[in-house]
């Protein structure tokens, strides 16, 4: 779609400014005891299939379930001061820690089944197991030093969602999945999902990447954006070297611009554009944050979906224009 714009004239190629932000997902504030009791509700469905299939022996993993949720409701509505909260929190986790120990002998028991509830409910287990690994080391960080985790868990039925550090004003993390968006000249968008808290420095390089995916492996604009995130003198080179003519990405500290003053001004107004294009992006008409699936396998899609749907409704919108 991009190349029919380009080839009708509505792209220009010349320009490439790109940023990463967040997308945001529908779900609450991530706590760290509404985390965990996510994780038990979920190992409490698994384990009522179980119990209506007939497996025996879950009496007691059923009954840590409901200390698990007891607790973290104590922690929600009796823990009125930090070190309340700070008390109640080791204990949730302990008991989380239990449940574990006493569900891992069942899904090795159960590990060849016929039944297709059995196998849904062990592969529900299984993830749980998985997931608690890395977040039990990330919550215990948070509760020794008072600071979120890079890439931390946020949500156990979706554990690709992180904590994205930016050590923003006003926001110093944000909670989803981390993307890319490049914005060409002309307006048109186009996107990628990368690893939470990835090196911003590289994102320029992987901007020219994706330019180049879709115009071809010789394809390389005369300008290309990016904020002081992005500043590295290696990057700056091998753009250089891959034929960039205006290297635009703001300096960070007192460092020298590589560009000519007039440039500078082309290159506030691409990045203002680009903060509003993702602005556009995120509001009620294309929904790029808060998606309505609730599913991974559907929720992957949300983020390119948007993209296209407003790079189409920007098409017709041009189209239109050139028609009158």
């Amino acid at each position: 779609m991009l190349k029919e714009a380009h080839r009708f004239g509505f792209v220009d190629e010349g320009s490439l400014s790109a940023d990463t932000t967040a997308q945001e997902l529908p779900m609450g504030y991530p706590n760290e005891p509404g985390i965990l009791r996510g994780l038990a509700q979920r190992c409490g469905r698994a384990l009522t299939q179980l119990h209506k299939r007939g497996v025996q022996g879950l009496d007691s993993a059923l009954a840590q379930v409901q200390t698990i949720l007891r607790s973290v409701k104590e922690h929600h509505l009796f823990a009125t001061c930090t070190t309340d909260k700070r008390q109640v929190l080791p204990r949730i986790l302990r008991e989380v820690g239990e449940l574990m120990v006493q569900t891992r002998p069942l899904v090795e028991r159960l590990a060849t089944p016929l039944d297709r509830v059995i196998r849904s409910a062990r592969l529900r287990l299984m993830a749980m197991h998985e997931v608690i690994q890395p977040l039990m080391g990330q919550i215990v960080h948070w509760v020794t030093t008072g600071k979120v985790a890079a890439n931390k868990i946020i949500h156990v039925g979706i554990p690709q969602a992180r904590a994205i550090v930016r050590h923003k004003a006003g926001k110093k993390t944000e909670f989803g999945l981390a993307y890319r968006i490049s914005r060409l000249g002309g307006g048109y968008l186009f996107g990628e999902r990368i690893a939470a808290n990835a090196d911003e420095r590289q994102m320029p390089l992987k901007a020219l990447a994706g330019y180049r995916a879709i115009f071809g492996p010789q394809a390389t604009p005369e300008l290309v954006v990016y904020d002081r995130g992005g500043d590295s003198t290696l990057t700056r080179q091998r753009l250089a070297a891959a034929g960039v003519k205006d290297v635009g990405i703001q300096p960070k500290g007192k460092r020298p611009w590589s560009v000519a003053e007039a440039v500078r001004e082309q290159i506030r107004s691409e990045r203002g554009r680009t903060e509003g294009v993702m602005g556009t992006l995120k509001s009620n008409r294309y929904r790029f944050n808060k998606p309505k699936e609730r599913l991974w396998h559907t929720l992957e899609m949300a983020g390119p979906r948007s993209i296209l749907s407003f790079n189409l409704s920007k098409l017709m919108r041009d189209v239109v224009a050139l028609t009158r």
